[in-house]
């Protein structure tokens, strides 16, 4: 007895070879062919263009120039141009109104000495007063000034060996806006 051969047919009518299919594969082996052709073009022109490069490179060996150092700068002269700095800096210092800010103080109340500092625009000021309240009105008058910002009283203490024990204390401020 001799055994037929069975087919299943899942999808019947179904072609498993259609033109269109054939054709758009066609399609993509010529495009990916065309492809590997211009970058193997591609890569032997970059590869000629890089032997030209280095035969020009070698023909043209002239011995090139060191860079150029910068010159030496003399330690007298930088001496000096910090010197024409700081001094333009003190002479554009507003000196009459920071002392006329500085001078404000109640009758009760003697400056002692100023420290200014023109490159950080900035004064210390130390003053006696006869009392802790003298001490406070001066330096809310100094807060209040707009010529001067950052106004802080820094220390005090009272000068008991001195008549009168006076207050001595050290304010801090800037003067022209923020540094």
């Amino acid at each position: 007895m001799k055994c037929a051969a069975l087919t299943l047919d899942f999808a019947p009518g179904a072609r498993r070879f259609r033109p269109a299919r054939l054709a758009f594969l066609m399609v993509s082996l010529l495009t990916s062919a065309a492809a590997a052709w211009l970058l193997g073009q591609t890569l032997a022109g970059n590869s000629r263009q890089a032997d030209e490069l280095a035969r020009l490179t070698q023909s043209h060996s002239a011995p090139i120039a060191p860079a150029a150092r910068p010159p030496r700068v003399d330690p007298a002269e930088l001496a000096r141009v910090q010197f024409v700095r700081q001094t333009s800096q003190i002479l554009m210092t507003p000196w009459g109104d920071l002392l006329a800010a500085l001078e404000s103080a109640p009758p009760n109340v003697a400056i002692l000495s100023i420290e200014p500092s023109a490159t950080r625009r900035s004064v210390a000021l130390t003053a006696e007063a006869a009392n802790p309240k003298a001490m406070l009105d001066y330096v809310r008058a100094l807060q209040g000034d707009a010529r001067l910002s950052g106004v802080v009283l820094v220390s005090h203490q009272v000068q008991l060996q001195a008549a009168g024990s006076p207050l001595r204390f050290q304010v801090q401020a800037r003067w022209g806006g923020h540094p």
